[in-house]
């Protein structure tokens, strides 16, 4: 019985040390939707593209969507603040946030979110993919593909989760009227310049704004 025991943690400890733990993942992003006013700017979603960067305690997603808006996040496991960096029709804008900046409907989301780990299998890029469901309190379900193959350390924010024991390839969910599949099509484990990716200060250019002054300017519009 020891002898099992011993040759178990040896096939974990070889298992985790073959795990890949940073790189940067690129997405193509297809969006559809049945609502015929929201298919309208469906078409103007074409070419949209994910990047996600994952370096030790650090993470950085970058989303291109079309014609509309960049969207770059990059949190910090060691820092409470996360940037996000908007670039759109309303300027090039930048707002630090924290967990106390979310309202009572977003940390109630978030805490009531379920992950559910299930059967199934299917291939990605060479990678061997395992399958999750996350409902959210409203009863939307997304899936995600996900490889153990691949794991960031720190996996918190819109894409990694860290109920979720490795890099998701494969993620379908709806986002209002419409639905959004997210498909990998290259990983690559080397990054350079990582204190340049994961910096945290405020580009030139952008200006700060807070959440509630973001909320305002979307209720103005």
């Amino acid at each position: 019985m020891k002898n099992i025991f011993l040759l178990s943690a040896i096939s974990l400890c070889f298992t985790s040390l073959g795990q890949i733990t940073q790189g940067r993942a690129s997405y193509d992003l297809v969006f559809s939707s049945d609502d015929p006013q929201t298919s309208a700017y469906v078409s103007q979603m074409d070419g949209s593209t994910l990047e996600i960067y994952f370096y030790g305690d650090k993470t950085r997603s970058e989303m291109y969507m079309g014609e509309f808006m960049t969207t770059i996040n990059i949190m910090d496991k060691n820092q409470d603040t996360t940037l996000t960096l908007l670039d759109g029709m309303m300027g090039k804008i930048a707002m630090k946030t924290t967990d106390d900046d979310m309202d009572d409907e977003q940390k109630l989301a978030m805490s009531e979110r379920q992950v559910e780990l299930v059967e199934g299998t299917k291939e990605i890029m060479g990678y061997t993919c395992k399958k999750a469901i996350i409902t959210t309190t409203d009863g939307n379900e997304s899936i995600v593909w996900y490889t153990p193959e691949i794991v960031p350390n720190y996996r918190e924010g819109q894409f990694l989760i860290d109920e979720i024991p490795g890099l998701p390839l494969e993620m379908t969910s709806k986002w209002g009227n419409m639905s959004i599949t997210c498909v990998a099509f290259e990983f690559n484990k080397k990054l350079k310049k990582t204190e340049k990716l994961f910096d945290t200060s405020i580009p030139n250019g952008f200006t700060l704004r807070t959440s509630e002054e973001m909320k305002q300017m979307r209720r103005g519009r």
